[in-house]
């Protein structure tokens, strides 16, 4: 699930500006059963090659997030140039990560 520009108000965008004119990755999931068997590198791939075709409309970074624990994220993430972000948007409690596009 992709998301661009997900910041409707002006206090967001100035608190918040990678996430105005960017993308979102809001939902990146493997079932479990068909999980380690690299579906999850050949989608993250996918979803980037599509982002960068700019369907929405051209952008700086990408942005995801994932649960502190899940460590196999952390590193499938980082394999692609994602790093943690600094700011983190009030009320999340998952590590927000960002790619220079």
């Amino acid at each position: 699930m992709i998301g661009y520009d997900i910041t409707d108000e002006e206090a967001d965008r100035e608190k918040y500006p990678l996430l105005t004119n960017n993308y979102l990755i809001w939902r990146f999931m493997i079932d479990k059963n068909h999980q380690n068997k690299g579906y999850g590198r050949a989608a993250m791939k996918l979803a980037l090659d599509f982002i960068r075709t700019w369907p929405c409309g051209e952008a700086e970074y990408c942005r995801l997030s994932y649960e502190p624990e899940n460590e196999t994220a952390r590193k499938l993430y980082r394999s692609f140039g994602f790093e943690e972000a600094e700011e983190m948007p009030e009320g999340w409690d998952e590590i927000p990560a960002v790619l220079k596009l």
